[in-house]
């Protein structure tokens, strides 16, 4: 099932273009199929194409003053040599798997404390460093002894 994506070029990029196309392998490059950018009161442009969920696409802009130009949003860039360009590149997440990750990544519920745990006194603890990470170890408990009183008759 393809997943709506919204594509934005920010205004700084469009400067004086007044219009423009999204194109990409979603579309074959194909300039009559390219999908049209909308120009926003701000100044950006934006596009909506449907897009496979889970596949990797490679896409820029081609704006009507004749630049090709590059969404400085982009998941990251892929370089192709022999036009000497940068193409932009997106992923389209997967909503199954990432559906799948955030289960499994989930934290398990803790159990409550049992009786007896709960009954064992807490022991203190001094914090000790080890390599940049702060570790906090049980101190030994320190043994007192009171003192017997003591016949200094001489």
């Amino acid at each position: 099932m393809a997943k709506k994506v919204t594509f934005t070029l920010s205004a700084e990029v469009v400067g004086e273009a007044t219009s423009g196309l999204l194109m990409g392998e979603f579309n074959n490059w194909n300039y009559n199929d390219g999908i049209s950018l909308k120009k926003q009161k701000d100044g950006s442009m934006t596009a909506t194409a449907s897009l496979e969920p889970g596949k990797r696409y490679e896409y820029r802009y081609l704006l009507n003053d004749g630049r090709w130009v590059n969404d400085h949003s982009a998941d990251h860039y892929v370089h192709i040599s022999g036009l000497h360009v940068d193409n932009c590149v997106i992923t389209v997440p997967d909503e199954a798997k990432e559906a799948k990750k955030a289960a499994v990544k989930a934290p398990k519920e803790k159990a409550a404390p049992s009786a007896e745990k709960a009954k064992v006194p807490a022991k203190k603890t001094a914090p000790a460093k080890e390599k940049g990470v702060v570790v906090k170890t049980a101190a030994p408990k320190a043994k007192t002894t009171k003192a017997k009183p003591t016949d200094n008759k001489a």
